[in-house]
């Protein structure tokens, strides 16, 4: 019995068993690498970096606020929990981080005027502050007929 085991064995070639061990190996470790925390919770947190970006670059912190401030929060706590090798917690806050991102610049691309209302898009903010207030008030008609505060 021990013969037939072993002439078994042999009678298959070399390069067949190397090639099943190591497609075995490498099936191991492609299963390894997808469920690794470390790897999902760092390309979460990437993603969720370039979303944050996506909004600040679209001024989302002025224009949706709330969902922007948020994102930045969780990305923070993200970050906090990778570094204490939380990786799960890490992956869950990455992902809130970059919805929150999204909403941010959905918002903010949903907003019915972006700029100053008066001066247009691209006024300065050093042009506002140069105006006086009777030129930034847009309900002003110029009349004193008692109307205006």
């Amino acid at each position: 019995m021990y013969y037939a085991m072993n002439n078994a064995s042999i009678s298959e070639p070399i390069s067949i068993r190397v090639s099943r061990v190591s497609l075995a190996l490498a099936l191991v470790a492609a299963a390894l690498l997808i469920g690794c925390g470390p790897v999902q919770s760092t390309q979460r947190i990437s993603n969720a970096e370039v979303a944050m970006e996506r909004a600040r670059v679209n001024d989302a912190m002025e224009h949706s606020p709330y969902e922007y401030y948020r994102a930045k929060h969780y990305l923070y706590k993200a970050k906090q929990e990778w570094g204490y090798s939380n990786f799960e917690a890490s992956r869950d806050y990455a992902v809130e981080a970059r919805r929150a991102a999204e909403a941010a610049l959905d918002n903010t691309r949903e907003a019915p005027w972006q700029g100053h209302p008066v001066l247009g898009r691209n006024a300065h903010p050093d042009d506002i502050k140069a105006l006086s207030e009777d030129e930034l008030d847009p309900f002003d008609d110029g009349l004193d007929d008692g109307l205006d505060n």
